[in-house]
């Protein structure tokens, strides 16, 4: 059967500011497209709250670049391609985890289209949203995937009006190096912490979601701070199929060495939280050890803890293994493991 998409509008902004504008004046019934591979995608998908009246493009407003210094570090263009970050040769040097998070998303061609802003800030891919049941983020009163079908897209950390994971790759990798982010609005630009850019389940501008990025607001620019001397850092994914897929778990860790010592460690999980989970008594547990298969375990162990996976129907708790295995599996990838 045919299925026709709702027509829409289409702005090719000038400017971000020229940008901000058009998507403020149309009072949130205006989307931002750049890639395309998940706005689209929405309206294929026709979620009723979700259709913009048109779309405002940003993809040639100078957004997509790298650049790169040692006292800087890296900064990225929000409308940066993934598949240019994952090649970029800068970032798989001095930023291993966040080239490999790159790698893992999707396919090439969607990679090659799809922008770093689009990964951090794109809609997540809970099944009853994305065929338009009345959830809270479709504007009714209920999260389908805290009682219904729950295992792929759905936090086994708890969750507060809607359980659905944030799917990003990118996300989990910038916060295990201490990135920021910046965002354009009409009151001029603002600078955040990736836990502020992304806090987990919020109200913003009336809708549930787990960014704070506003309808009339740009993410113009991720910084990332060169990491210490002898930090090495890496990303491992789990998921169903071997391609396209969103992550079951993973893992982005960091981690400083003296020698074969750890000196400090940023563990965080994707795939299994409303936003990037951090572990910080895994992370403290790992400071000053070596990592052996002893320390690699209770390190997994410990980054779980606290986990309460929903147990509806088949439940969810199968992940929690999945992300002690994903953590295991990054930490044994380090140089320093013994």
């Amino acid at each position: 059967m045919r299925t026709e998409v709702q027509k829409f509008g289409y702005y090719q902004a000038t400017s971000v500011s020229d940008a901000i504008s058009h998507l403020t004046s149309a009072g949130g019934s205006a989307k931002i497209i750049s890639g395309g591979s998940d706005i689209i995608s929405r309206i294929k998908n026709n979620i009723s709250t979700q259709i913009p009246y048109y779309v405002v493009d940003i993809s040639n407003l100078g957004l997509n670049y790298i650049t790169f210094t040692q006292s800087d570090g890296l900064r990225i263009g929000g409308a940066t391609n993934i598949s240019t970050l994952e090649n970029d040769a800068n970032t798989n040097q001095y930023f291993a985890v966040l080239a490999q998070a790159a790698g893992s998303i999707a396919t090439p061609q969607i990679r090659n289209v799809g922008t770093v802003a689009g990964d951090l800030l794109q809609e997540v891919w809970c099944w009853y949203l994305r065929y338009d049941y009345d959830c809270w983020r479709n504007g009714g009163s209920i999260c389908y995937g805290a009682i219904g079908d729950n295992r792929f897209y759905h936090s086994v950390f708890g969750g507060r009006l809607c359980y659905a994971v944030h799917a990003g790759d990118i996300a989990p990798a910038l916060y295990a190096l201490n990135a920021e982010a910046t965002v354009q609005g009409p009151s001029g630009s603002r600078t955040v912490s990736m836990d502020d850019l992304i806090p987990g389940i919020t109200v913003q501008d009336g809708i549930v979601k787990e960014n704070t990025v506003g309808y009339n607001e740009v993410l113009t620019e991720v910084h990332v701070p060169t990491p210490a001397a002898n930090t090495q850092s890496v990303y491992y994914k789990v998921r169903d199929r071997g391609t396209w897929d969103f992550a079951l778990a993973s893992a982005a860790i960091t981690a400083t060495f003296n020698g074969s010592t750890v000196s400090s460690a940023r563990v965080v999980l994707g795939g299994v939280d409303v936003k990037p989970h951090r572990a910080p008594s895994a992370e403290s547990y790992l400071a000053g050890k070596q990592l052996t298969e002893d320390v690699i375990s209770d390190a997994a162990n410990m980054a779980l803890s606290g986990a309460t996976p929903l147990t509806y129907g088949t439940g969810n708790a199968f992940r929690v293994d999945l992300a002690k295995g994903a953590v295991k599996k990054a930490l044994r990838s380090f140089n320093g493991a013994t």
